[in-house]
Formats: structure tokens, C-alpha cells, sequence
């Protein structure tokens, strides 16, 4: 099962083996890698932390559960979440032999509450063309953007969406409704993250005046 990691939280990758007898920690051997390129997340032999190979951008955000792997903990704690930790990572453990296991990790970033705006947004009339615009901010992975008319009928002609990454690689979405102007007409957009679920909707009333609903 993928583990869903929250955006700039910490999360614990977990990962175990069944040691047959006692032994010393000096003889174990724990490797977190990243699975396709197989570029270090966290080393630990000798009885230590070996950090010299690990990927910059793991520095200072990982560590292992010391006390506990002598038990057969060999989990990683990840901190700070971020949008380029969705992947997938293969934890190694060497005790006579190695073994293997792979856990993928998705990331996961909730959405601002969606806001539906109109253009023009003002003097319509019934008949005439307009679009409604729904926004969010701040979200990861991609969302879906449900509308609906007032009777609850999924609208999904005359829909675009436009998706644009900041620099922590977390998305605003914009879903745009083309609409004719019907008077009393009610619309819904609601936000669907696939990672997260509903996150919320907005609704406009087009009576002839736009009239967003709070």
C-alpha cells in the first residue's frame, strides 16, 4: 500500500526485519535509496550514520530509530515532506545477507477553499455568454473539479482546466465553466484531491446580476 505523506509534515517510512539471533549492531547494515535511481536517502553501517553519499536534498531530514534496531526497526524517519519526496524508496538491510522491500510514497497538499468568480461580472443578461472561474491555490497532487447545476447534474462540456506548478512544485488549478445566462441559475464547483478527497466547493447564482454565494 503507498503511503500518503502530507506536504511539509514529517512521516515514517516503514520498513522491518526478523533478526534469527542476537547480534551486534556493528555487523547490520541499513541503505534507504530511491528506487530508480538508486541515489542514497540514509546509510548506517559500522554501528553509525553514514551520510557522505546521501542526496543534498535529504540533508538534515532523515534519521533512523537508533534505539530500536536491534529489535529489527529499520524505519526511516522523513521530515518535512516535500513534493519531490513522491517516489518510490527501497529500503535494504544487510544481516549475513540482504534484504529488500520497496514502499512508494505519495504526497499529498490540501487545496485553499475553492472561489468561483465570474467574467463579466456585471450587466448580463439572460441569453447572454459568460464564464465562471473557479480557483484554488496550494495543492498537491492534481485535482478534479466537479460542476453541477442546481439540480446536482455533473456539467463537464465547456469545461477547461489550467494547472500551474510554484516553485515548491505545489499547483493552482483553474477550471473555467462557459455558461449561458439563465435567470436564477445556480452553479457548483467542488474540488476533489485524488490523495485527499473532498476539499470543499463554491457556488454562484446568475439571477441576470451575478451574485457569488459565500
Amino acid at each position: 500500500m503507498p503511503v500518503v505523506a502530507l506536504y511539509g509534515k514529517d512521516v515514517i517510512l516503514n520498513c522491518s526485519f526478523t533478526p534469527t539471533e542476537p547480534f551486534n549492531l556493528s555487523d547490520l547494515s541499513v541503505f534507504w535509496q530511491l528506487t530508480d535511481t538508486k541515489r542514497t536517502v540514509h546509510s548506517y553501517w559500522g554501528n553509525r550514520d553514514q551520510l557522505t553519499d546521501q542526496l543534498q536534498a535529504f540533508a538534515n531530514r532523515t534519521s533512523l530509530f537508533h534505539a530500536e534496531l536491534q529489535s529489527g526497526n529499520a524505519s526511516l524517519l522523513l521530515r518535512d515532506v516535500q513534493v519531490a519526496d513522491d517516489s518510490s524508496f527501497t529500503c535494504f538491510v544487510g544481516l549475513k545477507e540482504y534484504s529488500s522491500a520497496a514502499l512508494l510514497v505519495q504526497v499529498a497538499a490540501p487545496y485553499s477553499k475553492p472561489q468561483v468568480t465570474s467574467d463579466p461580472d456585471s450587466n448580463l443578461r439572460p441569453g447572454d455568454e459568460m464564464s465562471l472561474i473557479c480557483v484554488a491555490h496550494g495543492g498537491y497532487p492534481e485535482a478534479v473539479v466537479i460542476w453541477q447545476d442546481g439540480s446536482g447534474r455533473n456539467l463537464t462540456d465547456n469545461v477547461s482546466v489550467s494547472l500551474v506548478a510554484n516553485k515548491e512544485g505545489l499547483f493552482s488549478m483553474h477550471s473555467i465553466l462557459q455558461v449561458m445566462v439563465e435567470p436564477n441559475s445556480v452553479y457548483n464547483c467542488t474540488l476533489v484531491n485524488p490523495l485527499l478527497g473532498d476539499e470543499g466547493h463554491a457556488s454562484a447564482t446568475i439571477t441576470g446580476t451575478y451574485h457569488p454565494l459565500p
